[in-house]
């Protein structure tokens, strides 16, 4: 007779299967252990999608960064800006640049400028024609009186008179002119300078400074002139995106 084999030994598993089995476990094993080294190599992946910042190539965030070198350079934060010492000196800043000279001439063509400066033109108008018409009346008075009349001495020292009143107006006038234009020149700068505030605030700037563009002509024929044109133009080579004069005459709602 057949002899009668057991259940358990008539179920065979499959010749593969043990084998299948551990090839998953090294899978899974290997993929573990590949992710638990991509952790550690960038521990702030977790720090900033637990912050809700997505961008995977972010660095850090970290207190300080070590440049190695002949001297270690530890690069801080401080105050918002890259800082490697305690000197306050010591860190980078922002820089921003304003043409004022545009700024300053429109300022001056603006019409609150302009008016108040034939207010008094108008004023010292009026002061010149006054004396135009005692000059004329005082020549008429005196027209027909010869060097031989007796009323010449008295004509020549009443116009000698005149000319030296007049020759004093002349005088007050231009330096009321000049006190004027200095006041608004003045004027012109501080409220230029509020504008330079305000831009930089909002741009986050630490330092502005005034420039003329070098391709701007020097305008003028005097060497003098031409001189101080070179000493005024403090740049002589800049990126073009540290100029806020457009900024600076919109704040002051100008156009120059």
């Amino acid at each position: 007779m057949t002899p009668a084999y057991r259940t358990e030994r008539t179920i065979r598993k499959p010749s593969g299967t043990s084998n299948m089995l551990k090839t998953d476990r090294i899978v899974a094993i290997t993929a573990l252990a590949v992710a638990l080294f991509a952790l550690l190599m960038n521990p702030g992946t977790q720090r900033s999608a637990d912050a809700g910042l997505e961008d995977p190539e972010q660095l850090g965030p970290a207190a300080s960064l070590v440049l190695s070198g002949e001297k270690d350079l530890v690069v801080t934060n401080r105050e918002q800006r890259i800082g490697w010492g305690e000197r306050p000196t010591a860190r980078a800043w922002s820089i921003g640049a304003v043409h004022i000279d545009r700024v300053i001439k429109a300022l001056l063509q603006s019409e609150a400028y302009n008016e108040e400066r034939q207010d008094l033109e108008g004023e010292l108008m009026e002061l010149d024609a006054d004396f135009n018409a005692r000059a004329e009346a005082l020549q008429a008075e005196y027209a027909d009186v010869q060097e031989s009349d007796p009323e010449f001495p008295e004509a020549q020292e009443r116009s000698q008179a005149m000319m030296q009143e007049y020759q004093q107006f002349a005088q007050v006038a231009q330096a009321r002119m000049s006190q004027l234009q200095t006041q608004q020149l003045e004027r012109g700068y501080r409220e230029m300078v509020e504008a330079v505030e305000v831009v930089s605030d909002q741009q986050e700037l630490d330092l502005v400074m005034r420039f003329i563009p070098t391709a701007e002509s020097f305008g003028t024929n005097v060497v003098e002139q031409a001189m101080l044109q070179i000493r005024l133009r403090t740049l002589l080579r800049y990126p073009d995106a540290i100029d806020i004069t457009e900024a600076i005459l919109e704040e002051l709602d100008l156009e120059g």
